[in-house]
């Protein structure tokens, strides 16, 4: 591998033996290194490809702009994230919390709070997120002496939340914004309050993140071909009327505001989630 440029003392943007240009990070990997030098394989501690010029330049004002420390602990936090959620995140994300926790701990520094009016609905809809948030803001606030609030957590499980979601068009505020639209639409059909810490609740709110993220990428699931699961669909319902006719609110809200048509089998999957939550709140 060869250098193309030596962002910083640890960082350089290089080529790989597969003529693509990469990021490499390492301590002292950029000591006294020029374009066209060797890379010394030894030294090289993360590898990110660059995905296309916005990226790298992107690569390119972070690593300029942004302190070293806040670089190398926005790292560590999603590598965190990664293996508390079991998940596979995207590993450019480092990017972007990188570029917050930096405007976030400037902002700090001159005393201009700013509120998080989403934080309510990152409790309810991405907990386990937001519990790997505070749990890094408490690092950021050791390692670097600063004070941010846990409004500034909400934003970093966001994110996290962002960095699991397979699409490069929406975000994780879409997604908690859709997923409200959708209960604020069984909570006013069904003309009854959801008790949030239920385990069917929280299996629904599982689920609808899920589903969600298929509408904001408009991945719909193929419709049931076999008389088997066309028989399921009807047998569902007709056992969970007033369910399915929630279902049907539900339809309608995103086929008039994202143009999303619902299959018979997420019909079915959210009729059932429904059912079991009406039954358990009524008993």
């Amino acid at each position: 591998m060869k250098v193309l440029k030596v962002l910083n003392n640890n960082v350089v943007i290089a080529v790989s033996e597969e003529c693509e240009e990469i990021v490499l990070m390492g301590n002292g990997l950029g000591f006294q290194m020029k374009n066209g030098s060797r890379v010394d394989s030894s030294k090289i501690e993360k590898v990110f490809k660059l995905e296309n010029q916005v990226e790298a330049e992107q690569i390119e004002k972070l690593f300029t702009e942004i302190p070293e420390d806040i670089i190398k602990i926005s790292y560590e936090i999603l590598a965190h994230a990664q293996q508390s959620l079991k998940k596979e995140l995207n590993k450019s994300s480092f990017l972007a919390i990188a570029d917050h926790l930096h405007s976030a701990i400037l902002r700090e520094q001159k005393n201009i709070p700013v509120k998080n009016f989403l934080l309510w609905d990152i409790k309810r809809f991405f907990p386990k997120e937001l519990a790997i948030a505070r749990k890094a803001i408490q690092l950021v606030n050791q390692q670097l002496q600063v004070h941010l609030t846990d409004d500034e957590a909400g934003f970093l499980a966001l994110h996290i939340t962002n960095a699991g979601i397979d699409s490069n068009h929406e975000d994780a505020v879409s997604l908690t914004q859709l997923i409200e639209e959708i209960l604020t639409v069984i909570k006013y059909t069904l003309k009854m309050n959801f008790v949030e810490n239920d385990i069917y609740f929280q299996r629904f709110i599982t689920h609808l993140k899920f589903f969600s993220e298929r509408v904001l990428n408009n991945q719909a699931t193929k419709e049931p071909d076999d008389q088997l699961e066309n028989e399921l669909y009807l047998l569902i319902t007709k056992q969970y009327p007033e369910a399915f006719e929630v279902t049907k609110k539900v339809s309608e809200l995103l086929k008039t505001r994202r143009n999303y048509t619902i299959s018979k089998d997420e019909q079915v999957y959210i009729t059932i989630h429904l059912a079991r939550i009406i039954e358990k709140t009524r008993c």
